[in-house]
């Protein structure tokens, strides 16, 4: 009887994609995701210089991992750096929107709500995805390359000029002929 009941249960739940949890979430949010299924690795953890947002994503593109960090930047150079770099070099970033004051479990169900959404925006590109209550907002390398226009203030692509209008040809426009048939509304009757 106790054979039939364990053939019954999985042996363990399913693999899940393999996360790199960034130091500015919540580390008990590491043991959540570990609870669901998926490969979870903690910054502080791995031979990374956790306090540089870049080297963590550098440190995920080599590893095959998808960087997990909080929608705020302490600056906007910070930003602008990491924007360039996963723009430049590609990168899987997925950003909790609300910060880290809230709690793990918060993070956890916005990360596995949107899960079949940003893992098939990931198959096809690298970039970003914001993940919030209401939705998921994918931010492709083209998105960030603006972003990054943006945050500096200027393009950093010459501006081509707009084309000068096309001069309009003047055509005189031919009178209609009045057909004989149609009294005309000028004639008194």
């Amino acid at each position: 009887m106790k054979e039939a009941s364990r053939r019954r249960l999985p042996k363990r739940l399913p693999r899940l994609e393999r996360l790199l949890v960034d130091a500015d979430v919540n580390p008990n949010l590491t043991q959540y995701l570990r609870a669901v299924g998926f490969n979870v690795l903690f910054a502080t953890k791995v031979k990374v210089n956790y306090r540089d947002d870049v080297a963590v994503v550098k440190w995920a593109r080599r590893h095959n991992r998808i960087v997990v960090a909080h929608d705020k930047y302490r600056d906007k150079r910070t930003k602008i750096r990491v924007c360039q770099e996963v723009y430049e070099h590609g990168g899987r970033v997925i950003q909790i929107a609300g910060g880290p004051q809230q709690h793990p479990l918060t993070s956890v169900g916005k990360i596995l709500t949107h899960r079949d959404d940003w893992v098939k925006f990931f198959q096809d590109n690298d970039g970003m995805v914001l993940v919030h209550q209401t939705g998921m907002t994918p931010k492709p390398r083209a998105y960030l390359f603006r972003q990054i226009q943006g945050q500096l203030g200027q393009p950093m692509l010459p501006v081509i000029a707009p084309k000068a209008p096309r001069p309009q040809r003047k055509t005189k426009r031919k009178p209609k002929p009045v057909s004989s048939e149609q009294p005309s509304l000028l004639t008194e009757s």
